[in-house]
């Protein structure tokens, strides 16, 4: 049924309420409230925005796969059981069967259509249901999740189904793919709006400040967009300017010690993490120990040969655990699973702005190189700018530093295949057309006009 694969009701909105705690929001009891009663006052809208956060926490989507994919890709992570459907992204032959890039186009739309809901809801709230400042504040929230999950998309699978209304119980849905270009049009479209709707000073407090969508983290996301999206533009004039502006706003510092990013959450540098705790755990987190329920491992001693010794990054990172197996160290807080995701953090931003300013720069130029020395900088591994004696030796530095840098963080392999890198690190990709992964077969049998990538 075609509507069946992008759908989602208020219904399954609410279950992830009533089924998850919300450790930055008071809970109401809203399991009972039937769609037509929903948006009807500030509350059920409020908790209608938490149901679209909640969408992205299940094991399909930011819990899990959305992550952990990439980092079989990048060739970081390896499967307890070698299961083929993991091993393939490592290899670089995919199936358009392969199970995980289902499950991910499935789980990413369901989050979308939450946020196209609220979208589509919120501004026909009366005054006397909500006031202005709450209205303009959902609805950006909702643009700037419905804009991280179509970069995943358009990062992905290069194309998609650009799908910008709610999709009712019963409504038949027949959407035309759109290319990368149309898709990266609306993200920005999307995060600008965001940019305006939300208020420069967070109103939130506490762990709601990273854990819910705000003004700076949208320029932040908004600055990583123009950076991919100059793969079509060229324009890197964007990325480097909001880059900066969000470094130089105050709000954002980098910890110290880089371990504390994780033993703590929410701390300084966090721009924008996906909030777990006690009773809506990570699934990522729940097995990417060193315990029982492992699944996922570190791929091998030679993830530590990507760090220098002196590397302050680099113990933390990759743990040595039993059995002579090595785990990522990047969810401590696995008993229970109440690791955040960080999803957007400063030293990134920094490493953005590195690129993106030399690239306008068109030389090694000062400022770009501070950026990438910050960062170094935390890390104990300094090295001078004349060490770096050309652009693209800075620009692939400044990725490589990335890759330490975001190490299972789910953004190497996109990273690198954005700049074509990855053709020249990983031995066993040798055609472009696999820097994409194929578009889900269930989809193109659905007969809505999705063609299938070319060299799958």
């Amino acid at each position: 049924m075609k509507n069946k694969i992008l759908s989602i009701c208020i219904v399954t909105m609410l279950a992830f309420i009533a089924t998850s705690c919300d450790k930055f929001l008071d809970k109401d009891p809203l399991g009972q409230i039937a769609q037509d009663e929903f948006f009807n006052s500030e509350t059920n809208a409020n908790a209608a925005v938490m149901g679209v956060y909640r969408s992205m926490m299940n094991s399909y989507s930011f819990g899990q796969s959305v992550i952990i994919v990439p980092e079989f890709s990048a060739r970081h992570v390896r499967h307890s059981a070698v299961f083929p459907e993991y091993e393939n992204f490592a290899e670089h032959k995919i199936q358009a069967i392969n199970p995980w890039i289902s499950n991910m186009w499935q789980a990413i739309y369901t989050t979308i259509n939450a946020a196209n809901q609220v979208i589509e809801e919120v501004p026909n709230m009366t005054e006397t249901m909500i006031s202005e400042d709450k209205r303009s504040m959902f609805i950006g929230e909702a643009k700037f999740v419905r804009a991280l999950n179509y970069f995943f998309l358009v990062r992905a699978f290069n194309k998609a189904p650009l799908k910008l209304s709610y999709t009712k119980e019963g409504d038949v849905i027949d959407i035309p793919e759109a290319d990368k270009t149309a898709i990266y049009t609306q993200i920005v479209k999307d995060l600008t709006e965001a940019i305006d709707a939300l208020p420069v000073e967070n109103p939130n407090t506490g762990d709601a400040a990273r854990g819910r969508a705000s003004h700076w983290a949208a320029k932040a996301l908004l600055a990583k967009v123009y950076l991919y999206q100059a793969s079509i533009t060229n324009d890197y004039k964007k990325a480097a300017d909001l880059a900066a502006e969000v470094i130089n706003s105050g709000g954002f510092n980098l910890v110290s010690d880089f371990s504390t990013i994780w033993t703590t959450q929410n701390t300084s540098e966090a721009i924008f993490e996906i909030q777990f705790d006690d009773q809506a755990t990570n699934p990522l987190a729940t097995v990417s120990n060193d315990n029982a329920s492992v699944l996922f491992f570190a791929k091998d001693s030679t993830i530590l040969d990507l760090y220098e010794e002196s590397d302050k990054r680099k113990d933390f990172t990759i743990k040595k655990g039993s059995n002579d197996n090595f785990f990522m160290g990047k969810f401590p807080n696995f008993s229970p699973a109440s690791q955040n995701l960080t999803t957007i953090r400063l030293a990134e931003i920094y490493l953005i702005h590195a690129e993106a300013k030399a690239r306008v720069d068109n030389s090694v130029s000062q400022a770009a190189y501070n950026s990438l020395k910050i960062v170094q900088d935390r890390a104990g591994i300094t090295k001078p700018i004349g060490e770096y004696n050309n652009l693209s030796t800075f620009i692939r530095a400044v990725q490589e530093e990335k890759e330490r840098e975001l190490m299972f963080e789910g953004e190497t392999w996109f990273d690198f295949s954005r700049t074509k890198l990855a053709l020249e690190k990983y031995e066993n990709l040798t055609d472009e057309n696999f820097l994409v992964y194929p578009i889900p077969s269930a989809q193109i049998d659905l007969g809505t006009g999705l063609t299938q990538n070319p060299g799958y």
